[in-house]
């Protein structure tokens, strides 16, 4: 299986659209195998998904989707998983090892913006105003 992570730097990007790389994971029963990047040449959902497709990639594991992204990766054949931790190698190794999962029913609103995300996202609980958290 080959696995995406959008990254800005060594971290998870937290937009899919604009992120300025990908790091891809080869596995081989849980182990990875083979690590390599590209850069994204152009920004938006649709270069990305050019750039995942391209590469062969089966499933993309990161920290947050909008409705259309995630509409825009299920056309494209992928499985989106999604990932709380910041760094690349981690969200990863944590997705081959099950410790998260494609959920497509997970929905949050951490940004206080009430919109779909693909995020497992109880830790924005504690940072959301009063107000967010009653909405």
């Amino acid at each position: 299986m080959r696995i995406a992570v959008p990254v800005t730097g060594d971290k998870v990007s937290k937009s899919f659209g604009t992120c300025e790389a990908f790091r891809f994971y080869e596995d081989d029963h849980g182990r990875i195998v083979r690590q390599f990047g590209t850069a994204v040449e152009e920004s938006g959902s649709e270069a990305a998904i050019a750039t995942l497709e391209r590469f062969g990639v089966d499933a993309v594991v990161c920290t947050g989707l909008s409705t259309a992204e995630k509409q825009q990766l299920a056309a494209a054949g992928l499985l989106v998983a999604a990932s709380e931790s910041d760094d690349a190698d981690e969200a990863a190794l944590r997705f081959l090892g099950g410790a998260i999962a494609f959920d497509p029913e997970n929905l949050c609103d951490y940004c206080g913006h009430k919109h779909e995300c693909s995020m497992d996202c109880v830790r924005g609980a504690d940072t959301m105003s009063k107000e967010q958290q009653a909405d």
